[in-house]
């Protein structure tokens, strides 16, 4: 499906910057609310099917609370669930254009399979309610009897398949994301099943697994002892159940979350770490440690603004998270957005001159004698590398010099990294053209 990156529009420096803002802003909202749906939809499923055999009345009526909790009604899931993702393929669709990975196929595929998991999730949200309404019906024929089969049958199953495709669905999405942050394995990765085994997606998925329990438990102790005063004339043993589910599973689940935060560091790719993905990362710990203590204070003694304290610390900390990651892939192809940034310009300085609109640009001697000659001789070494020693490599790949030019890596650790001349598109390409014409003369 890279239909999706041919049909990528150009874009600019400051386009691409607002496609990473939008991505960030994207990811705050759906990280927090797909975690809690898929640690919801766990918690559920598991005490529904405690209650069932034990015919405990609290399990049951926790399964029905925890889910309807993050799903009050089906535009929830449709807001921050479904068209978040479908923004992220496109976000990525356009930034990913014109390269050799196949993230965007990936992830349009787990689109796919988090759509599906969706409309299972709303059914098995649905029949929850429908039972609820049948539950105050005391005495019935035999239709209704024969319908309360039914709707339990179809709460398991669609519970079942739901949570199967949204695990499917979120799998893909750090796969493609992951490998979005890595350029070197663009070309080399050519299917998904590549990446089941990458170190980068097992942290991301499992750190994904403990934030979901995470915000599932600490969200139901908040909506159920907190948010707008608590639920009312609550009984005091239904109360305990739900203290006993979920307070040591929080609290289990946020003391290994520092461990992912920071494994997550160690296996980013080294293009990709700044010192935002650092402070970031910190905070997110920081924050982390903090809703623990809430957690623990509850515990010992439980009060309900620890519940609100938690919940909301929780989402700053997962925000923080968010940062982290997505300043990590913005420094990971900071190279190929600057070519696409020059692609643009060119595009765009082509489209002006077949109008008749000409653009001066400085040619590329002079730019080599004002900005290069310093540093730079084509048969000694200077403050910089001789142009015959490192220009051999850039001669069948123009693209990879332009993209150095506008955004100038340190390569030789026995020279000073080369600092960035702030050229325009197209005056690089025009030093681009002299030093490589130059370069080739002698030949």
């Amino acid at each position: 499906m890279d239909f999706l990156k041919q049909l990528a529009l150009p874009q600019s420096a400051a386009q691409i910057e607002v496609l990473h803002f939008v991505m960030n802003f994207v990811q705050i909202l759906f990280l927090p609310f797909v975690s809690y749906l898929f640690g919801a939809l766990t918690l559920s499923l598991y005490y529904g099917r405690k209650g069932r055999k034990r015919n405990d009345i609290n399990a049951l009526h926790f399964a029905k609370d925890v889910i309807d909790h993050v799903l009050p009604n089906k535009s929830i899931l449709f807001l921050f669930g479904v068209v978040p993702y479908i923004t992220l393929v496109f976000a990525y669709a356009q930034l990913l254009q014109g390269s050799e990975s196949i993230s965007v196929s990936i992830l349009t595929w787990g689109a796919v399979f988090f759509m599906a998991g969706s409309a299972f999730a709303s059914s098995y949200n649905s029949a929850f309610k429908l039972s609820s309404v049948l539950e105050t019906i005391k005495q019935g024929n035999e239709e209704i009897s024969v319908f309360r089969t039914e709707l339990s049958e179809q709460k398991r199953t669609s519970g079942k398949y739901s949570l199967l495709f949204l695990f499917v669905g979120i799998f893909f999405l750090f796969a493609g994301t992951t490998l979005a942050s890595e350029p070197t394995q663009w070309s080399s990765v050519t299917t998904v099943v590549e990446l089941i085994f990458s170190a980068g997606v097992i942290v991301k998925f499992l750190q994904f697994v403990a934030l979901s329990l995470t915000i599932a438990t600490v969200g139901t102790l908040f909506f159920t002892f907190s948010w707008e005063g608590g639920k009312k004339n609550i009984a005091a043993e239904y109360a305990a159940f739900v203290k006993s589910a979920t307070l040591p599973t929080a609290l289990i689940s946020i003391l290994i979350q520092p461990l992912f935060v920071v494994l997550s560091v160690i296996v980013a790719p080294v293009a990709g770490l700044s010192g935002a993905v650092f402070v970031a990362s910190v905070v997110g710990i920081f924050f982390l440690f903090l809703t623990s203590h809430y957690v623990y204070a509850m515990m010992k003694s439980f009060e309900s603004k620890f519940a609100a304290l938690a919940f909301y610390v929780l989402i700053i900390s997962i925000v923080s998270v968010v940062i982290a990651d997505t300043n990590s892939f913005a420094g990971a192809t900071k190279k190929h957005s600057s070519f696409l940034a020059y692609q643009y310009d060119k595009h765009h300085e082509e489209l002006l001159a077949a109008m008749g609109i000409s653009l001066k640009v400085i040619s590329g001697e002079e730019i080599f004698s004002a900005k290069c000659s310093a540093c730079h001789e084509f048969g000694i070494k200077k403050v910089g590398p001789a142009y015959k020693d490192v220009l051999p490599k850039y001669e069948n790949d123009r693209a990879k010099l332009l993209s150095f030019v506008l955004n100038p890596q340190k390569m030789d650790p026995a020279f000073p990294p080369m600092p960035n001349q702030g050229l325009k598109p197209a005056e690089a390409d025009s030093i681009a053209a002299y030093i490589m014409r130059m370069y080739k003369a002698p030949k």
